[in-house]
């Protein structure tokens, strides 16, 4: 079934509410013939009477009350569809995407927005790949994959856009037994007592703490390093030392939680940015929605769960995902 002029549909509704062809022609500026006419074609193409025209002023039939009643909801569907219709036309024509995430992002926030990319709007073809931010570093630089989310801003390279997503603070974790003795504690008395379980220097998150770690001058023996969140943990919840992580990586180490204390970092604190990461003019429109996108997901799915698992968190929590008043990072 085609179908029916909007158009017809208005004027039809007009004249029940006025009771009257000419004020409704008045009201359109149009003459009382072309009002009527409108009216026996909104009558046609719904294959229903609308007014009885017997009767003044006009009174409309059941079916004329149910089209009142709902010619406003259809006028805005109408006009949402034309704006969806036109914004695509902002849009490039469907594509494929290979997008690159760290095992933090991936597995936490990750389904979410691959499933949006490609079932969404933008309608994606995406080809996704994990790791360690180095290697996405080193792939997008040889052209291996379009966009990185990762938590290396690559500030040495010229030639990229960044969008920043997310800012998390750095967190010591615990065996929970341990919670009370170490609360309120200097990190350096904690870590000189109790053994330090890195993450791997391969991975960027261990050379930022090793950079932190450096800057308030403790010195550690290396003894264990992971590279993934979920090993590490695992060693924390056996009993086997302490770890300095982040939110993001507590939810990926989840099957652990109940066996950890998560405390605030002793002072002074510091904090990971996750950020979309594209070469300069390849992404220009699709890299903003994609950043978008994201954003939009870690409020809805991830900081609820970052605040269930650490709810001293949910102070910040606001402020964790990017928003204008963050200082730019830059290109």
């Amino acid at each position: 079934m085609p179908l029916p002029d909007l158009r017809a549909l208005e004027i039809a509704t007009c004249v029940i509410e006025q009771g009257s062809m000419s004020e409704a022609a008045e009201l359109f500026g149009m003459t009382q013939s072309a009002v009527s006419q409108a009216v026996k074609r909104a009558e046609a193409q719904l294959q229903v009477t609308l007014v009885h025209r017997e009767r003044r002023p006009l009174v409309p039939t059941e079916a004329g009350r149910v089209l009142v009643a709902h010619i406003r909801e259809i006028g805005l569907r109408a006009d949402r569809a034309i704006e969806e219709i036109r914004a695509t036309a902002l849009l490039p024509e469907r594509q494929d995407l290979r997008l690159g995430m760290v095992d933090t992002f991936a597995s936490s926030v990750g389904p979410w927005l691959i499933r949006d990319l490609m079932e969404g709007a933008i309608a994606l073809r995406v080809a996704a790949f994990s790791g360690l931010a180095p290697s996405h570093a080193e792939a997008l630089m040889r052209n291996e994959i379009d966009a990185a989310i990762t938590s290396d801003m690559l500030e040495e390279l010229d030639g990229l856009t960044r969008f920043p997503l997310f800012r998390e603070p750095f967190v010591l974790v615990a065996p929970v037994a341990w919670e009370q003795a170490l609360r309120n504690r200097p990190l350096r008395e904690i870590l000189l007592e109790h053994r330090l379980i890195r993450y791997s220097a391969r991975s960027h998150m261990g050379t930022q703490i090793e950079r932190h770690l450096r800057r308030l001058r403790i010195e550690l023996p290396q003894v264990l390093s992971f590279d993934t969140s979920d090993s590490l943990l695992a060693m924390v919840a056996g009993g086997v030392g302490v770890t300095i992580t982040t939110p993001l990586c507590l939810l990926q180490g989840g099957a652990h939680g109940a066996s950890l204390a998560v405390l605030p970092l002793p002072s002074p604190a510091f904090s990971r940015e996750l950020a979309l990461v594209t070469r300069r003019t390849e992404l220009d429109t699709l890299g903003p929605r994609i950043a978008e996108s994201a954003r939009m997901l870690l409020r809805k799915h991830t900081i609820p769960q970052v605040v269930d698992h650490v709810p001293w968190l949910r102070e910040i929590a606001d402020e964790m995902v990017w928003s204008p008043a963050w200082s730019d990072p830059g290109e």
